[in-house]
């Protein structure tokens, strides 16, 4: 494990494979990058599955961000959890670069996994995924780090 510590006092380490499975694991929102059309970064929170070395969303093909990574599929993810108690601030990121693809095919096994993870239910009356895609990136590269920041007491 590398850490590095900081003029501030924090320290950034690198995350173990038991950890990103982790972190990966919690039912909390991503964040996905993408280029508009005038190459300005944005940025959308999404539910999220990692399965098979890949993250999964779905969405609505009409949304901007899906029509933005049908032009330009260059994109990210980031996922981060924070914990925080009076003496101390820390950090987990998991990070991903690479294209995504728009995939038509397999939204009710992402959407009833979303479910399960998320609702903590595999179908829910009323619900469709019908009309949705899937928005996959298989990383190019992953990046794993946490941080932590011990605050000192006078």
């Amino acid at each position: 494990m590398n850490s590095i510590r900081s003029d501030s006092g924090s320290t950034r380490r690198e995350l173990s494979e038991i950890e990103c499975a982790e972190v990966l694991a919690r039912p909390i929102s991503a964040t996905i990058a993408f280029l508009d059309g005038e190459g300005f970064p944005r940025m959308v929170p999404c539910w999220f599955l990692w399965t098979e070395e890949a993250f999964h969303t779905t969405s609505d093909p009409d949304k901007y961000h899906v029509k933005c990574l049908s032009a330009n599929s260059r994109g990210s993810f980031c996922v981060e959890v924070e914990d925080m108690t009076p003496s101390r601030r820390s950090n987990r990121q998991v990070k991903g670069v690479g294209h995504f693809e728009i995939v038509r095919g397999g939204i009710t096994e992402i959407t009833s996994g979303l479910w399960a993870k998320y609702l903590g239910i595999t179908r829910a009356a009323g619900l469709s995924n019908s009309g949705r895609v899937v928005l996959r990136l298989r990383p190019d590269f992953i990046s794993a780090h946490g941080s932590e920041l011990v605050f000192k007491r006078k």
